[in-house]
């Protein structure tokens, strides 16, 4: 595979690493709402790439500190309202092939993943989009920003979060099959990038914790290239950082398909 989508997470895979692309153009406001400040963070595609493709490598730390270490391939495309994302792992033998591909039509969302060891995809649907997407700290919802963006929104007194002044917002997911019962964004004003998020259950417990810890310019975009989520119930976590990364709009198509699951 050589080097070489408004709504959706990594999802900076988001994501699925906390990869972001921030415009100048969009500079904070202080009498800004909280739903255009979440709009304009998801015209970003913080956990995504908006039309890229990065090398990625992944380190999952269990609760007795041992290491698994991961290579990951991600592609994403935008046409219009639609975004897709496909991310294949390469190593360790384990999970290498294991693809998945998520397809938000202007919030229609559809997900797939693809494992060798069965030789077919399966849609991921429900409540399986609340489990953990290949044993990192990431759930399938949170790939796509679902629990984000389909929620009611507030805004909190603004905070700073390291030498960024940022919008604090609560998002309470509409969706009785959200696992969240509420989730707090700190957004820089500047370039729209979440620098810090915490996910809550329904009991009102943190259950996870995503920090972004490096941000640099890329083509001319500033890009979260370094995140880290943590399950604090698992006591597992799950570091994300971009070793490479070609932005571009011209990955085919046909890249972005059920069938391309299955594809060495």
């Amino acid at each position: 595979m050589t080097l070489q989508s408004r709504r959706s997470w990594i999802f900076a895979l988001a994501g699925l690493t906390a990869l972001a692309v921030a415009s100048p153009a969009l500079a904070g406001k202080d009498d800004i709402t909280a739903d255009k400040v979440i709009e304009n963070m998801l015209e970003q595609d913080p956990l995504g790439y908006g039309g890229a493709e990065a090398r990625i490598a992944m380190v999952l730390v269990n609760d007795r500190n041992q290491e698994n270490r991961r290579k990951v391939v991600m592609m994403s495309r935008k046409d219009g309202d639609t975004r897709r994302i496909f991310v294949r792992f390469q190593a360790p033998a384990d999970v290498a092939g294991t693809s998945f591909l998520g397809i938000d039509d202007d919030g229609a969302r559809t997900q797939f993943l693809y494992l060798p060891s069965m030789g077919k995809s399966r849609r991921i649907s429900g409540k399986q989009r609340n489990a953990s997407f290949v044993g990192t700290d990431y759930s399938y919802a949170d790939l796509d920003n679902r629990d984000i963006d389909d929620s009611t929104k507030k805004r909190l007194p603004d905070e700073k979060v390291g030498a960024q002044d940022c919008y604090v917002i609560e998002a309470v997911p509409t969706s009785k099959e959200s696992a969240y019962g509420k989730v707090t964004l700190w957004i820089a004003k500047t370039t729209w990038l979440p620098m810090r998020i915490r996910f809550f259950d329904s009991a009102g417990a943190e259950a996870k914790r995503l920090t972004v810890q490096e941000v640099k310019k890329a083509e001319g975009r500033w890009v979260i290239t370094e995140s880290k989520i943590v399950d604090l119930k698992r006591q597992h976590t799950t570091v994300m950082k971009v070793t490479e990364i070609d932005i571009k709009g011209d990955i085919p198509l046909e890249q972005f398909s059920e069938r391309a699951l299955a594809r060495e």
